[in-house]
């Protein structure tokens, strides 16, 4: 675990990375803060994978997140390199979320936690390549929830099909704000607590695989130029992270120390448990740490 020292203020928000299925790392940690009674924060903030698992964790569900990456999320339906070579979708979202949605969420815990809380949602306006924050409280409506949570997963390279919210085509959160840190900070909370599924220090490079899903998105140009720039908005992103502190924001990490052994579509069992419990043990260091301070 990589940890930076935070001082504990009166407003919290927890951001939770996304990844696909590296993000069985932070569903460990979230397991951990939940078997350590830890769920003291003000407003939780993920896009794609990462608001996936904040679902289960605002709901109290310890152990959700692992049986979807390791049930549903290895079903063959729900990844085939096959469907997708034939125009098809590589990873069927909507197979997937009718899944989740029957996979019982504590809707009643959930509406209960977000009483006094926001849930904030991240995804990309496919228009005009900007942010959306979609907010959520305890009155927030069950289908557009998981509507939002969809959109927010939609990768263009894994899932072709057109997510319309509110008149507009969405794409995943993370093309456009991988890391809402920031959107956190500008809401007024000032101790922010970050869940990586990359080490600190991983910075993000140019890649011709981007260029080249870019030209073929070309008729999509806002959403190619965020392909085309991924790796700039990422490593822009976390490069903020010293101006907020420079600002009087607290900013803690925790991220692994080395890379997961689990990919974006990993399907190795083995692999995702092992990830899952090494964010479970980060998980419970922090907190340790934390008690100590």
């Amino acid at each position: 675990m990589q940890k930076k020292e935070a001082s504990s203020l009166t407003k919290t928000a927890l951001v939770v990375e996304g990844g696909g299925m590296r993000g069985i790392y932070s569903a460990g940690i979230l397991d951990a803060f939940m078997d350590k009674r830890h769920r003291q924060f003000d407003g939780f903030y993920g896009a794609s994978a990462g608001a996936l698992n904040l679902v289960s964790f605002i709901a109290g569900q310890r152990g959700r997140n692992l049986d979807i990456y390791t049930g549903a999320c290895l079903e063959t339906h729900f990844i085939s390199l096959k469907r997708h070579m034939k125009g098809g979708n590589l990873f069927d979202l909507d197979w997937l979320f009718d899944r989740i949605q029957r996979q019982h969420m504590n809707i009643d815990k959930f509406r209960s936690h977000l009483r006094d809380k926001t849930f904030t949602v991240v995804t990309s306006c496919a228009s005009s390549g900007y942010p959306i924050y979609h907010k959520f409280d305890e009155y927030f409506e069950l289908e557009q929830l998981f509507t939002v949570l969809k959109a927010s997963s939609a990768l263009p390279m894994i899932y072709r099909n057109t997510i319309t919210i509110d008149e507009k085509n969405h794409v995943d959160g993370s093309l456009a704000d991988p890391l809402p840190v920031m959107r956190a900070a500008e809401d007024g909370y000032e101790h922010i607590v970050v869940l990586r599924s990359r080490e600190s220090h991983y910075r993000k490079k140019a890649s011709s695989s981007n260029r080249l899903l870019a030209w073929q998105l070309r008729k999509q140009p806002e959403v190619a130029e965020l392909i085309r720039q991924q790796y700039s908005i990422y490593n822009e992103t976390l490069d903020s992270f010293d101006q907020l502190k420079r600002n009087g924001i607290s900013i803690t990490e925790i991220a692994p120390d080395t890379s997961l052994s689990s990919t974006r579509s990993t399907r190795d069992r083995a692999r995702l448990v092992s990830d899952y419990h090494k964010g479970y043990s980060a998980g419970f260091s922090f907190l340790q740490q934390l008690n100590q301070a």
